[in-house]
């Protein structure tokens, strides 16, 4: 009897440890794959993905469900360090790592921390942002952060909810592909206010049943004229006020003088972005609102090099060689500085 219920369990094992395979799909490498990926890490290897579980399968049906669209992705759980949007084979999917989901539920005590990551991710897809096989960008990455806040209001979450996530993982300071932690706190914020803007059950509107007001006649008074005194007028002469620069202006005029920028970048990841690296060593991105720092300039660790651009640990470091090129670790060239 002990043999037999041995044999048993040997065969449920071996079941248990093929489901997956049969349902497996591997892609091929990632290493030149652009991925929108929620975190910002560099994925190599092979990605492989799997059936998604009912759990994300429902998550993913209840977003669609409160923005009124049709998935135009499909989702699958996949060996993916969190969660990401991308194009594969000419097909667009939401892949996540359900590890690093439950994980990230348990370390915020709520469920909304792996629903904001999926909304993300979706955000990316329809918005459009997976279509130029970029990969991720601050600007971007900002757009679909909107979006999440948007999503998790009207699915009912409050606005530390909807950070939740963010607020646990990301970073202080920007990268060239992801915004610092407090601009993408905003935009979630942004988002979220802006799904409670609009509410069809809000009856603050005129009553045209309202009876007329009574008008009451008041007994007329005798008035006794009173000699108003005219104040005194004193004019005086006030300097003209000039208007004060918004932030957007202040950052373009510090860009056309050139007083802070040592040289032009250009990134091949992004030819239309606006970097520039300071006088301080500081390379930097420029948006409408905002500048982000994406790499200081350091001595290089690597032979035949003098300069860096040290990304701070995100895998995405800058090496400066003859002229002014900029490549990556592996030698591949991936833009350069042009002096001012």
């Amino acid at each position: 009897m002990k043999t037999i219920r041995t044999k048993i369990c040997i065969v449920i094992a071996a079941l248990c440890c093929m489901v997956p395979a049969m349902a497996q799909k591997t892609f091929g490498s990632a290493k030149y794959t652009a991925m929108c990926s929620y975190y910002g890490e560099s994925i190599t290897g092979n990605i492989t993905a799997y059936e998604a579980g009912d759990t994300a399968g429902k998550v993913v049906k209840d977003i669609m469900s409160v923005i009124g669209l049709k998935a135009n992705f499909e989702l699958r759980a996949a060996n993916v360090p969190n969660a990401a949007a991308v194009i594969l084979k000419n097909k667009r999917y939401i892949l996540y790592n359900p590890k690093f989901m439950d994980n990230i539920n348990s370390a915020t005590g709520n469920k909304w921390a792996a629903i904001s990551i999926l909304a993300h991710e979706i955000g990316h897809h329809l918005n459009g942002h997976t279509l130029d096989n970029v990969g991720s960008r601050p600007q971007t990455e900002l757009e679909a952060d909107e979006f999440s806040g948007f999503v998790l209001r009207k699915m009912g979450a409050s606005l530390a909810d909807a950070q939740s996530a963010m607020s646990l993982i990301a970073k202080m300071k920007g990268s060239h592909t992801h915004p610092a932690k407090n601009d993408r706190l905003a935009y979630i914020a942004t988002g979220w206010k802006s799904a409670g803007e609009y509410n069809p059950d809000n009856t603050d509107v005129a009553d045209n049943s309202s009876p007329s007001p009574v008008i009451t006649k008041q007994p007329a008074v005798a008035q006794r004229p009173v000699a108003v005194k005219q104040p005194v007028v004193v004019k005086t002469s006030q300097p003209a006020v000039k208007p004060e620069l918004t932030k957007r202006e202040k950052i373009q005029q510090s860009i056309m003088s050139g007083r802070n920028i040592a040289s032009d970048a250009h990134l091949n990841s992004n030819p239309n972005g606006q970097y520039y690296l300071t006088t301080k060593g500081n390379l930097v991105q420029v948006t409408d609102e905002n500048v982000y720092l994406i790499a200081s300039l350091e001595r290089s660790d690597r032979p035949g090099y003098k300069l860096m651009l040290d990304d701070k640990g995100s895998g995405s470091d800058m090496y400066i060689g003859a002229g002014g090129v900029l490549v990556n670790g592996s030698g591949k060239r991936i833009g350069y500085l042009r002096s001012r």
